[in-house]
Order: C-alpha cells, then sequence, then structure tokens
C-alpha cells in the first residue's frame, strides 16, 4: 500500500518512568519516494523504540549507503547503526564495520536469511516486528497524528486514542551506551 501523504505530523507523547523521561514534541516524518505504507511504519517504529537515545533519522533513501536511524558520538563515529530492512550481505559487513552495533529491524519471515547474513557478525543484533503489528500501526497512520507512547520495562506502549499496539522489546533493543 503507497501512502498519499508527502509528510506526516507527528504530535507525540512519550513517557517513561524507568528512564525518568516525559516529553511532548512535534516531529515531521516523511515516507521516502515510492516508499511502502508498512516499511514507513517499520522506520516510525524504530525510531520510537530508540526514543530515548535520540536517533538520528535519514531523509534520504540511500541503499547500503546510510542506516535509517543512527547514533554517532561526538568524532561523528556510529554507536548505532539501524536499518530496517534486511541489507545485502557486502551492506551488512560494511554496517558491522562502520558501527559499534548494528540493529537490524525486520519482518518476522525474514528470520533465518538474517541468522545467515550476519554469521561472525559479533555487533549484528536484531529486532523483529510481525505483520499484525505493522498493519496495526499502519491503521494509526495519518497526515496529522497524535500519539502517546509509554515505556515501561521491555514493553512499548502506544495509542492515537483510537487503536492500540504493545511491541515487547528485547533487552538488546537498548544501546550499550550512554546517551
Amino acid at each position: 500500500m503507497q501512502l498519499l501523504t508527502k509528510v506526516i505530523r507527528l504530535d507525540l507523547q512519550y513517557s517513561s518512568l524507568q528512564s525518568h523521561i516525559f516529553e511532548r514534541q512535534i516531529c515531521y516524518l516523511a515516507p521516502f519516494q515510492q516508499e511502502e505504507a508498512l516499511h514507513f511504519s517499520k522506520r516510525i517504529l524504530a525510531y520510537l523504540c530508540l526514543f530515548e537515545w535520540h536517533p538520528q533519522v535519514v531523509t534520504q533513501n540511500l541503499v547500503g549507503k546510510f542506516p535509517d536511524l543512527y547514533l554517532r558520538d561526538e568524532q561523528q563515529h556510529f554507536q548505532l547503526w539501524c536499518q530496517v530492512d534486511l541489507p545485502k550481505q557486502k551492506h551488512l559487513q560494511r554496517a558491522s564495520h562502520q558501527a559499534d552495533q548494528v540493529l537490524l529491524v525486520l519482518d518476522s519471515q525474514e528470520q533465518k536469511r538474517a541468522q545467515m547474513l550476519s554469521k561472525g557478525l559479533t555487533n549484528v543484533r536484531f529486532f523483529y516486528l510481525s505483520q499484525q503489528q505493522l498493519i496495526d500501526f499502519c491503521d494509526m497512520l495519518k497526515g496529522h497524528m497524535s500519539l502517546s507512547v509509554w515505556r515501561e520495562d521491555h514493553q512499548l506502549m502506544m495509542t492515537d486514542g483510537e487503536h492500540q499496539l504493545e511491541i515487547q522489546l528485547a533487552p538488546f533493543v537498548v544501546p550499550q551506551f550512554t546517551h
């Protein structure tokens, strides 16, 4: 399904009692040209899962050259390289060499192939989203979204007032560095 909007305004209310983060902000998120709604949903969900570390969001589709989301230190070294789809072997190796950690946010159907591609790359981690979670989040996509997100331990809960979505976060989603 193709998105009909060029930019989404996201009024975000994010709360995490554990991290003592209670923020309200407005984000403007744009799908890539020709980007499917499920892929765009995956990018937004990855952003929300990593929100506490203030990831940078790539605004152009630079497949293999740059991550979808990333964190850099003061010397511009990649601390985290996050892709929301399975890259080619060459691109995954490049990411693994350039970043302290690589996080692949994938559909649950890509699990076996991802494990084969990452063999020997010790800094590559996976986070899987089900098709149903992506479809449920697509139902929340609007030109002007208002989203409340709560994080408790390893669970992310969100609502737009009409729909609800819960995502179980594995411990490896939490970066091993401080911000």
